[in-house]
């Protein structure tokens, strides 16, 4: 990550605004596109809480784009983003590397939602070593929004199974949405 991203995020993390209670909760907020697609007013509060910078990861992107021709909310995400980026939102930050690469080709075939869950976890990955600088526990740090029943994940298929516990072995969260907004009104 180049430095005068590291002293951004750095200076963003300085300035959450965050009670005793919220601090349990992750700074680094990372949606799905499903969520994106589906909750675009939860995102645009807790964007506009200053508690949390958002990340959007280059792949999440990449679906909405393809999503755009027949999802309405597709579109409203990239509205909501470009506009976002336009006017220089603090807490919501596009993740322009792409990180390292899993070198999954047939999954993107096979399975293109867990090929993305995996693809997220390795922004994340990135994201949370450029934080430790190698000597903190980034567990907790990041976690991971999908617009999906994170009960109902594993069971689409091996391949999502296998994403969903990567995740996990990442010492990342994977919260639905609407629970995770729901856990976070209730604390603050």
């Amino acid at each position: 990550m180049p430095l005068y991203i590291k002293l951004e995020v750095s200076q963003l993390e300085g300035s959450l605004q965050q009670p005793k209670a919220q601090s349990s909760m992750s700074p680094y907020l990372v949606p799905d596109t499903a969520a994106l697609c589906q909750h675009l007013g939860i995102l645009r509060q807790l964007a506009g809480s200053g508690c949390f910078i958002i990340i959007i990861p280059r792949t999440v992107i990449d679906g909405l784009d393809v999503l755009k021709k027949e999802n309405a909310g597709a579109r409203d995400g990239i509205r909501f983003l470009e506009s976002e980026f336009r006017k220089g939102n603090r807490y919501i930050r596009c993740q322009r590397e792409p990180g390292r690469s899993f070198e999954r080709d047939k999954l993107k075939r096979l399975d293109i939602e867990a090929w993305h869950l995996y693809k997220m976890v390795d922004s994340c990955r990135q994201l949370t070593v450029s934080q430790s600088n190698g000597d903190e526990d980034t567990a907790g740090m990041v976690t991971i929004l999908t617009g999906y029943s994170t009960e109902e994940l594993p069971g689409r298929s091996p391949s999502m199974k296998s994403a969903v516990q990567a995740v996990a072995a990442a010492g990342m969260e994977l919260k639905n949405i609407l629970e995770f907004y729901r856990q976070w009104k209730e604390i603050g």
